[in-house]
C-alpha cells in the first residue's frame, strides 16, 4: 500500500476545483433564478436563507446518505492520478463507520468554530453598517465627482481597517485543518483522515 504524497493529492485536488467549481456556480445562479421565480423573493434574499441554521441542517441531513453512497468512488482528480481512499487499518474499501465518525468530527468542528466566531461576525457587521452609512454619505456629497466618490470611500474602508479579505481568511484558516492534509501525520492525512481512520493511496 503506496501513501498518497501531499503533491499528488495536491494536484488532484486542483483537477477537482477545475471540474466542480463551474458546475457548482451554476447551481448556484440555478438556485437563485429559481428562488426568485418561485419563492416569493429576490436574489438579495437568497444569501440570507442559505446562511440560516434550518437551511444549514438540512444540507448537513442530507449530506450523510450522499457520503455514505459515494464512500468507496474516486473524484475526477483522484482517479486522473491514480488515488483512492482506503481503510488505514486493512486497505480495503472504507465502511459505513468510518464514514459516520469522520462526518462526526466535522460537525463538531463547523460547530465549535461557529461558536467561536460568532463575536467577531458581530462586530464585523457592526463595522459593516457603519461603513455603509459613510459611504452613502460620501455618495451625497460627490454625486457629481465619481473620482473623489472613490478616493473618499477607499479612505473610508482604510480608516475602519474593514477588508474583504478579512472574512476570507479566517474562514480558510478555519477550514484548514479539515481539508488540509497534516504535514505531522506519516499517512499524510487530514485530521478527520486520521480520527475516522482512512488513507489516501496510490493505486
Amino acid at each position: 500500500m503506496e501513501i498518497a504524497s501531499l503533491r499528488r493529492r495536491g494536484l488532484a485536488s486542483v483537477i477537482d476545483v477545475a471540474v466542480f467549481l463551474p458546475l457548482l456556480g451554476g447551481a448556484g445562479v440555478a438556485g437563485v433564478k429559481l428562488y426568485s421565480a418561485f419563492g416569493g423573493g429576490d436574489a438579495s434574499s437568497f444569501g440570507p436563507v442559505m446562511q440560516s441554521r434550518r437551511w444549514q441542517l438540512a444540507l448537513e441531513g442530507a449530506e450523510a446518505p450522499i457520503e455514505i453512497w459515494l464512500r468507496n468512488s474516486r473524484s475526477p482528480g483522484a482517479r486522473a492520478l491514480g488515488l483512492r481512499r482506503v481503510d488505514a487499518r486493512t486497505g480495503g474499501p472504507i465502511s459505513v463507520q468510518s464514514v459516520l465518525v469522520r462526518m462526526a468530527f466535522q460537525t463538531v468542528w463547523r460547530e465549535s468554530r461557529r461558536r467561536v466566531d460568532r463575536p467577531f461576525l458581530r462586530r464585523l457587521a457592526e463595522r459593516r453598517e457603519l461603513v455603509e452609512a459613510e459611504i452613502a454619505e460620501v455618495q451625497r456629497i460627490h454625486a457629481d465627482d465619481a473620482e473623489a466618490r472613490g478616493r473618499a470611500s477607499l479612505d473610508i474602508y482604510k480608516r475602519h481597517g474593514f477588508g474583504p479579505a478579512s472574512p476570507i481568511s479566517r474562514a480558510l484558516v478555519g477550514m484548514l485543518p479539515l481539508y488540509l492534509p497534516a504535514v505531522w501525520s506519516p499517512l499524510n492525512q487530514t485530521l478527520p483522515e486520521r480520527i475516522a481512520g482512512i488513507v489516501v493511496v496510490r493505486g
